[in-house]
């Protein structure tokens, strides 16, 4: 089927293309879905578009699909004929055909060739220090972190209906040569990202961010997490950067993967990153983790709290107040280190404590029983040695001060809905 751009401009796969006098064909499969096109074929090939379209003729552009190829060429004739810009054009090619899959490797040949200069990246505000561009800004973190960032930084941040990710990274790309970023925040996951196919879908965004990092020499910060040591069994390990990786699990695999991606992206490209591996993060404004929060229910009901007894013992967990996260992300931010950092409080707290400290700061009546589990706990405190060194951060929050500020919050939330009813 042939998608028309234009009453005159089309494209389509080879097979769709129709043989008609009227129609003029020009095909693009000689050129590579990928880096490798030079610049003066390119060339070539937008003026055997251009050419019979100002001799009046119907032109349509066909590769193998009618996806990528053939619409990145019909963007560049697109700019050239209308006198508009290349991302302009690239947007009326996406908006007509509703084809998002256009490699932005064969974009960027066609962006030269067009001798459509660079954006210029330089921050003409001397008070906004850098250009960022963060994906999941409706999660936990991204809420937490957007306001340090407005307060110094020029920050784009659009809303999940506005960058779809899964859809291909030609939007995200045109966006950060428009806003000349420098540095991409990457946040967004699935919102259920503990499954199977959750896997898939968040080794595909970070492939999408990463192929426009490649493409505009962004630097990369990615938020991993403790569970890359998950497959650990260990009554208390002290984790620094240097320990191997040994996930276990949906999720730590999942982020092992992630980091693996980023690594042969930095060798292959030479992309900068930060990949920070947090410990499990808390506070205000989250339902995570989630056995907090049971037994804060059954706390004020006076019920029985049940814990878990593992095979070495009670499961131990370095946890994170959010803002002690959030200072971690801006310190990275606004610094030049490139690697990985472990973030966490180096102290471990067993999960049984927590729930003693529950029922001590509401007075509750609660007692505390275990179940074995005949599995093991991987019980990972962080080593911040190379992040209190390297960036000069620290946690301030202590787990009870933690502590204290989820149960007021719970409380409030559970007495407004007493009071209603609920």
């Amino acid at each position: 089927m042939i998608k028309w751009i234009t009453d005159r401009l089309g494209t389509s796969a080879k097979i769709d293309a129709v043989e008609h006098p009227n129609i003029h064909i020009v095909d693009v499969r000689d050129m590579v879905d990928k880096l490798g096109n030079s610049i003066d074929e390119v060339k070539k090939k937008i003026e055997e578009v251009i050419n019979p379209l100002n001799q009046g003729k119907r032109v349509v552009i066909c590769c193998d699909y009618g996806m990528s190829r053939s619409n990145a060429i019909a963007a560049g004739a697109l700019a050239k004929i209308s006198h508009i810009s290349f991302n302009e054009a690239v947007g009326k090619v996406m908006s007509a055909t509703s084809e998002k899959a256009i490699k932005i490797e064969v974009l960027s040949v066609i962006r030269k060739a067009l001798e459509n200069a660079v954006p210029d990246n330089t921050n003409n505000n001397p008070f906004l220090k850098k250009s960022i561009f963060m994906t999941g800004r409706s999660g936990f973190i991204g809420t937490s972190l957007l306001p340090y960032l407005q307060t110094c930084h020029k920050i784009f941040a659009p809303e999940r209906e506005k960058l779809d990710l899964i859809k291909g990274p030609v939007e995200l790309d045109l966006m950060v040569k428009e806003e000349g970023i420098d540095t991409i925040v990457h946040l967004a996951n699935p919102r259920i990202y503990t499954s199977h196919e959750a896997m898939g879908e968040t080794l595909l965004l970070l492939k999408n961010v990463l192929d426009v990092c490649r493409e505009n020499k962004v630097k990369l910060i990615y938020p991993s997490s403790w569970e890359v040591y998950s497959g650990y069994r260990s009554k208390y390990l002290l984790a620094a950067e240097s320990l191997p990786s040994f996930p276990k699990g949906t999720y730590g695999e999942t982020k092992y993967l992630c980091e693996t991606l980023i690594k042969q992206y930095q060798q292959l490209y030479g992309i900068d990153y930060v990949i920070l591996r947090f410990s499990p993060i808390y506070g205000l404004g989250s339902d995570r983790p989630k056995f907090i929060y049971n037994f804060l229910e059954k706390a004020i009901h006076n019920a029985e709290i049940t814990t878990h007894k593992y095979m070495n013992g009670f499961p131990t967990l370095d946890l994170l107040y959010i803002d002690d996260a959030i200072s971690a992300l801006v310190k990275v931010i606004e610094t030049n280190y490139i690697g990985f950092l472990n973030f966490g409080t180096s102290t471990g707290t067993s999960t049984t404590e927590v729930a003693q400290l529950i029922i001590k700061e509401l007075g509750s009546k609660s007692i505390v029983k275990h179940r074995e589990i005949e599995d093991f706990a991987p019980n990972i405190v962080m080593d911040t040695t190379r992040a209190r060194t390297e960036i000069g951060w620290q946690p301030k929050i202590r787990i009870e001060e933690g502590l204290q500020q989820i149960i007021s919050g719970f409380c409030r939330k559970y007495k407004r809905g007493y009071l209603n009813g609920k």
